[in-house]
């Protein structure tokens, strides 16, 4: 399986310099594609509603703006032991909290520009003892400025 070179958040290669990855809870799966392709909603037009007209009046030419919108992904890291796991996981949750998020998947040619909010979601797949060391869990993100 290469990982390498599929997701950089501010310019780094999550995986080569923390071994996460975008992962599934199932497969053949496509939820994190899904979340980030979602288009956002769009903020409400301004419109009058006169009483004595029916319905309501809008500008003539519609301006599109659209709402901040937060988006979930599904990470997981895997290590070759204790010690690797958890440095791989500290430096990426000190980049997660870090500020600006420049999220880009080659794959779309994409870059979203996001903030952490939260972990949802945590899920340690195996001991701490085991050798190989993963985990999966579920971030939140917040994009102030939809990307489309």
């Amino acid at each position: 399986m290469i990982l390498d070179g599929l997701l950089y958040i501010n310019d780094k290669d999550v995986y080569q310099y923390y071994g996460a990855y975008l992962t599934e809870e199932k497969e053949g799966e496509f939820t994190n594609y899904s979340a980030l392709m979602k288009p956002p909603a769009m903020k409400p037009y301004v419109s009058v509603n006169f009483r004595e007209n029916d319905g309501e009046k809008l500008p003539e030419k519609l301006k599109v703006a659209f709402e901040p919108r937060d988006v979930t992904l599904y990470f997981a890291i895997m290590a070759r032991s204790k010690k690797q796991f958890l440095n791989y996981y500290e430096g990426f949750v000190r980049l997660l909290g870090s500020g600006w998020l420049r999220v880009y998947l080659p794959e779309l040619d994409k870059t979203f520009t996001m903030y952490y909010q939260s972990c949802t979601e945590y899920s340690q797949l195996t001991t701490f003892e085991s050798g190989q060391v993963g985990a999966r869990f579920k971030v939140k993100l917040r994009e102030p400025q939809p990307t489309i």
